[in-house]
C-alpha cells in the first residue's frame, strides 16, 4: 500500500514537551588526563592520545596542545579550524563553538567569556593553552571538575586532570534483545543484481520493479520518479508479467487491489489516474489527486480541489463535494466537508455519523474511533451509531488494537485502557505517548502497537537535548527492542549487527533466523521481503543491488 508519513507526529509529541530532570537520564563517567612535560606523553584513561608536539611549561603554566585535548574530551565529534587572519581557533561539536582568540587572549562558548589563566600562543604550527583553563572549558561541555582535580608532580613533571563526563544516556538500564545463533543464508525469490534500481512489493508474491533510463542519483533506499523510467510487474520468482514504458508517466506505485497510482503527461496535460496490472486504464488522468483503493472505491480530487471516490472503472460513485476523503474501512470512511465539519460516510455518500461536533477524527479500529470535542479539544471514542462510549476527556488517545489503546489524561499520565474506558495499566508520564505507525488515518496499513514519548532534557552545562522513549502494552522499551517489535511481520524482523553493520532477520526472541548480510532489509510480506545492498563497480562508482528473499517460516 502507499506508505504514508503523519507529519503530525513531531508536532504532536513537542506540542506537549516538558523539561525532564537530567539525573533520569544522566550517567557518569570519570576520566584522568595526563600530560608529561618535556615529551609527547598524554593520556586518558591510561591510553596513549596521538600528540606529535612536546608539552612544555611557559611562565609558570603547563602548555597542552589545543587539538589533542578537545579530541580527547569531546572525541571525534569535535572539528577545529583556524583563522589566520583574526588569529582564533574555533572547536565546533553538536550546536556549540567555543572560540579560542590568541591575539586577544580570550576563550567564549558560545559567544560567552570562560575564565582564562596565563596567555595562549602558537607554537610549532599548534595552538597551545595553559592546563589550568581546561577546568572552565570542561564544565563549559558539561564535565564535573573540582578545585584539586588538576595536579601537577614536580618530580615526575606529570599534569593530571581528573574530570566526571556526564553522557546522556535514554537507556535507563532497560533490557535489550539477547540476540542469540547465526542464523540461516537467506533463501532468493529474486537474486541479488543491478537489473532494477528499486522494487516495491504489491502483495501476494507480486512486485513492482522500476529500471532508471534517465539521469538518476541512485542510492540506498533512493526512489527515482521520471517518465524514462521503465517499470515491470514481477512474480515471486521474478517472471517478468507486464512492461510499461509509454514514455508518459512521472510516477507510478501501487495503487491497492491489483492497480498502480500513475501520474501521465497527457494531451491534456498532466493528471493523475490509475491502471490495472494489465495496464489498462481505470481512473481517468484528469484528478489533482488520486489515493490508493480500498473496498472497491478510490478517493479522488478534481481540478476544483473537491475530493469525491471512483469505482474500479472510474465512474464518479459518490461526487467530489468534500475538502478531504480518506480510505474506506468497514463500509465508512472519514470526510471533512466544505464548512470544515466531519461525517462518517457509508459506500454510498450518505452520512452514517454526523461527527460535527468533533473538531478531529481517525477511522474506526476495532469497531470504535477516536474522535476530538471542538469545544474542549479533548479526545474520546464513539461506536457505530455515533454515541459517544468513551467521554472526551484526554489530551491525546489512540487507535484501539487487541481490545486496547493509550490514552494520556490532563495530569499528563498515559494510561492503557480498554473498550469500556477502563484504565488497566499506567504506562508513563510527564508527555503525550504518540503511536509511531505511518499513518493513524490509514486503517488498512498493518499497526504495530508501539508508541513514543519525547521528553526535552535540561543538561547539566544549561543546555537541553530531546530524549525518545519508546513503550508498548507492556511497558517501556529499550530503542533496540523497540526496533524488533516495530518491524515484527510474519514472525521475523529486519535487524541490524552492530558487528558487520549489516542487516538480518530475527524472531521475536532475538535468535538470528537470516543471517546478516544486508545494507537495507524490509519487512516480511505474503512470505517475501526485499533486499539491498550497495556495491563498487569496477570504474568505482557506486550502485546498488536489490532482490528479494522468502521468509523461511512459510
Amino acid at each position: 500500500m502507499k506508505k504514508l508519513v503523519c507529519m503530525a507526529l513531531s508536532a504532536a509529541l513537542l506540542a506537549g514537551s516538558v523539561p525532564a530532570y537530567a539525573a533520569d537520564y544522566i550517567t557518569k563517567v570519570p576520566h584522568t588526563f595526563t600530560a608529561r612535560v618535556g615529551t609527547t606523553e598524554f593520556t586518558k584513561d591510561g591510553t596513549a592520545q596521538p600528540l606529535d608536539v612536546a608539552i612544555y611549561t611557559k611562565n609558570g603554566y603547563t602548555m597542552l596542545p589545543l587539538r589533542t585535548f578537545m579530541k580527547a574530551a569531546l572525541g571525534e565529534k569535535s572539528q577545529m579550524a583556524w583563522d589566520n587572519e583574526t588569529k582564533a581557533a574555533t572547536v565546533a561539536f553538536g550546536g556549540n563553538l567555543i572560540r579560542f582568540s590568541i591575539k586577544e587572549n580570550t576563550i567564549a562558548k558560545n559567544g560567552k567569556d570562560l575564565p582564562v589563566w596565563g596567555k595562549m600562543e602558537v607554537k610549532d604550527g599548534r595552538v597551545f593553552v595553559p592546563l589550568r583553563n581546561w577546568s572552565g572549558i570542561l564544565q563549559s561541555i558539561g564535565y564535573l571538575i573540582e578545585e584539586g582535580d588538576i595536579t601537577w608532580d614536580s618530580t615526575t613533571k606529570l599534569a593530571t586532570v581528573r574530570a566526571v563526563e556526564q553522557k546522556l544516556d535514554p537507556s535507563n538500564g532497560l533490557e535489550k534483545p539477547a540476540l542469540s545463533g547465526k542464523g540461516a543464508q537467506a533463501s532468493y525469490a529474486v537474486a541479488l543484481s543491478t537489473q532494477y534500481d528499486e522494487i516495491e512489493p504489491l502483495g501476494d508474491g507480486y512486485f513492482l520493479a522500476q529500471k532508471y533510463t534517465g539521469e538518476t542519483n541512485v542510492g540506498l533506499g533512493v526512489s527515482m520518479g521520471g517518465r524514462e523510467n521503465v517499470r515491470y510487474l514481477l512474480d515471486s520468482k521474478g517472471k517478468v508479467l507486464q512492461t510499461y514504458n509509454n514514455g508518459t508517466d512521472n510516477y507510478m506505485e501501487d495503487g491497492g487491489e491489483r492497480t498502480f497510482l500513475v501520474g501521465r503527461n497527457t494531451e491534456n496535460g498532466f493528471g493523475n489516474g490509475a491502471i490495472d496490472w494489465e495496464g489498462n486504464t481505470v481512473i481517468p488522468f484528469v484528478y489533482l489527486y488520486v489515493d490508493f483503493f480500498s473496498e472497491g472505491l478510490a478517493a479522488v480530487r478534481d481540478e476544483k480541489n473537491d475530493m469525491g471516490y471512483v469505482n474500479r472503472k472510474g465512474e464518479p460513485v459518490i461526487p467530489t463535494q468534500f475538502e478531504e476523503a480518506e480510505p474506506f474501512s468497514d463500509g465508512l470512511a472519514v470526510v471533512k466537508k466544505t464548512d470544515g465539519t466531519y461525517a462518517y460516510i457509508d459506500k454510498t455518500g450518505k452520512i452514517a455519523i454526523d461527527a460535527s461536533q468533533y473538531s478531529s477524527v481517525l477511522p474506526f479500529y476495532e469497531g470504535l474511533a477516536m474522535v476530538r470535542s471542538r469545544n474542549t479539544h479533548k479526545a474520546g471514542f464513539i461506536d457505530k451509531t455515533g454515541k459517544e462510549v468513551i467521554p472526551c476527556q484526554y489530551r491525546w488517545a489512540g487507535y484501539f488494537r487487541n481490545g486496547v489503546t493509550y490514552a494520556s489524561d490532563a495530569e499528563g499520565k498515559n494510561w492503557l485502557i480498554d473498550q469500556t474506558g477502563k484504565k488497566l495499566k499506567l504506562i508513563a508520564e510527564g508527555n503525550y505517548l504518540v503511536y509511531v505507525d505511518d499513518d493513524m488515518s490509514n486503517p488498512n496499513q498493518q499497526k504495530n502497537g508501539v508508541a513514543i514519548v519525547e521528553d526535552i532534557v535540561d543538561l547539566p552545562n544549561g543546555e537541553h537535548d530531546h530524549v525518545r522513549r519508546y513503550f508498548d502494552e507492556t511497558g517501556e522499551l529499550s530503542y533496540e527492542t523497540y526496533l524488533l517489535k516495530a518491524g515484527l511481520s510474519e514472525g521475523l524482523a529486519p535487524y541490524r549487527d552492530e558487528k558487520t553493520k549489516k542487516y538480518g532477520y530475527v524472531n521475536e526472541s532475538g535468535a538470528w533466523v537470516i543471517a546478516p548480510a544486508f545494507d537495507v532489509a524490509e519487512k516480511f510480506e505474503d512470505g517475501y521481503a526485499v533486499v539491498q545492498n550497495e556495491i563498487t563497480l569496477a570504474d568505482g562508482t557506486k550502485d546498488v543491488e536489490w532482490g528479494i528473499i522468502q521468509n523461511p517460516n512459510r
